[in-house]
């Protein structure tokens, strides 16, 4: 594949901003782009307090859609805050809902910007198996090895991070109150505590 050009006739108005360079004999213009900031609203979610994995079935955290903008997952993390009584793999589940969960503690969307709107989606933290969402789909399954004893200094906490890749959608919760995700404890594990943070931003588009 060669470098090749398409010839551009000047006139008046507004100027673009280029890098002139040569091909060949002919002297081109190289378009400048200055990336300017986000402009999407963006929100962070995550627990005031630390969420328990005790019981098997909870489900952990949970965002819904609000009734007119559709969300975008960009990131899910989610960590170890507490020794857990015996040391063993524990399962976690991203699964899709179908309906919104009840009880659990229920948490507002932070804005990343101030001057943003509020959030329309709404999020829980350590909805009870009891009267949790009903589940669709699943999107990942992932494990974690918790520790029983603290780890020594600079090492990390056992965690799991789905964070969106360049070049492929993000996970998209489509507008209605009835629409979401949950991250959901597969496995009850007695003295465990975990915190978790999604970010995420709501567009009119899918």
């Amino acid at each position: 594949m060669a470098e090749s050009l398409i010839q551009v006739t000047e006139g008046v108005g507004k100027k673009l901003h280029t890098w002139q360079r040569t091909i060949g004999a002919n002297n081109v213009e190289d378009d400048f782009s200055l990336p300017g900031e986000y402009p999407l609203a963006a929100y962070v979610v995550t627990p005031a307090a630390a969420v328990s994995m005790a019981t098997a079935g909870d489900d952990i955290a949970q965002i819904m859609a609000g009734a007119s903008l559709n969300v975008r997952i960009r990131r899910i993390r989610f960590e170890q805050s507490a020794p857990v009584t015996a040391a063993t793999f524990t399962p976690v589940t991203l699964i899709r809902l179908t309906t919104a969960g009840t009880g659990g503690t229920a948490i507002t969307p932070a804005k990343m910007d101030n001057g943003d709107s509020a959030s329309g989606a709404t999020a829980a933290s350590g909805v009870p198996v009891g009267t949790r969402g009903t589940a669709g789909v699943t999107l990942l399954n992932r494990t974690i090895y918790p520790v029983q004893t603290a780890p020594a200094g600079g090492t990390p906490t056992p965690y799991w991070e789905w964070i969106q890749l360049p070049g492929v959608k993000p996970i998209i919760i489509p507008a209605g109150a009835a629409n979401g995700i949950a991250i959901r404890n597969s496995g009850g594990r007695a003295g465990l505590t975990v915190f978790w943070e999604i970010e995420l931003v709501e567009t009119s588009f899918l």
